[in-house]
């Protein structure tokens, strides 16, 4: 009997040490997992996983229209984006975010940093347009049209969509027909870009789109209406880039007439400008070539290539035999 009790004792106390022992390994189980997963979730938020969840406020539109009055393109473009964690299918914040960043690409030199936002106002303004909820989309597919145009020449069709889209919205701004008319002879389409420069310069008759307009009717064929336009830039005489242009085309158009005085007249009209200019020297070496005057016409291209060794067509017009 006591021997039986001795072997029952044994047998509780070595079950309830089983029991304590499989009780603290349940224990230290679940410690751990809790201490895993509370550590996925600081990794988590530290990472910013949760940071589009309810505790993410938009900022006050009045604030970011007060940011956009003042032009602070930096403010509104971080207000919006914060905004649209919080309220991601939200058209104003979708459109002013488009719109401050166009306007800031337009203030910084060609590289990574300004494509990266043409691309950020195009994607906001497209997702803009598709919530299809209330906002001035005539305005909105304006901007999208130039931003577009921006991109370059592999963009042009989508700045004609979004440009006569806007215009068919109602919506015409003093340059629509300008950025429309560039698009077209980008894309090779003459008479849409005639018919757009025609009316732009009833808006405007800046050098630069008077020498664009002309640039359309030379490769249209039509060298007579492009003439007094580039009479006209170079008349007003406000911007000395644009100048030299329309005087190298009106020399291609006097050229092509057999005009060679009138031709070099204007190449005249250029070097008392700007003495250096290669490109001149070389068209006047054409002239004389014109006129069998060899010698004069071989000192000017080397004059070109003097003044610019890379001037290929010069250094190719003095391996000719004349």
């Amino acid at each position: 009997m006591e021997s039986l009790s001795r072997t029952l004792d044994t047998y509780t106390g070595s079950y309830l040490a089983r029991r304590r022992r499989k009780r603290l390994v349940a224990l230290l189980t679940v410690c751990a997992v809790v201490i895993l997963l509370v550590g996925i979730g600081l990794q988590l938020s530290h990472a910013g996983f949760f940071a589009a969840g309810a505790s993410t406020k938009p900022v006050s539109k009045q604030r970011l229209l007060t940011d956009w009055n003042a032009k602070n393109w930096d403010k509104v473009i971080a207000g919006t984006t914060a905004s649209l964690e919080a309220a991601p299918l939200d058209p104003f914040y979708l459109m002013f975010k488009g719109f401050a960043s166009f306007y800031k690409a337009l203030e910084l030199p060609e590289g990574d940093e300004r494509a990266a936002l043409f691309d950020d106002c195009i994607f906001a303004l497209r997702k803009a347009i598709a919530s299809k909820k209330h906002l001035p989309k005539a305005q909105v597919e304006y901007v999208l049209g130039k931003a577009y145009y921006q991109k370059g020449a592999s963009y042009l069709d989508e700045c004609v969509k979004y440009m006569e889209a806007s215009i068919a919205d109602g919506y015409t701004a003093s340059d629509s027909r300008e950025y429309l008319a560039m698009a077209y002879s980008g894309l090779g389409d003459k008479e849409k870009a005639i018919q757009n420069f025609q009316s732009a310069l009833e808006k405007s008759r800046a050098e630069l789109l008077l020498l664009a307009a002309a640039k359309a009717y030379v490769d249209a064929g039509d060298s007579d209406k492009a003439e007094p336009l580039l009479l006209e830039a170079v008349a007003a005489g406000k911007d000395a880039l644009v100048d030299e242009k329309c005087r190298f085309l009106l020399e291609d158009i006097y050229r092509t007439r057999s005009d060679g005085d009138k031709a070099e007249a204007q190449l005249n009209f250029v070097l008392q400008k700007n003495p250096n200019s290669a490109e001149a020297h070389y068209r006047l070496g054409l002239i004389y070539q014109d006129r069998g005057e060899a010698v004069r016409a071989r000192a000017e291209w080397r004059k070109a290539v003097s003044l610019d060794p890379t001037n290929i067509a010069a250094r190719e017009k003095l391996t000719e035999k004349l």
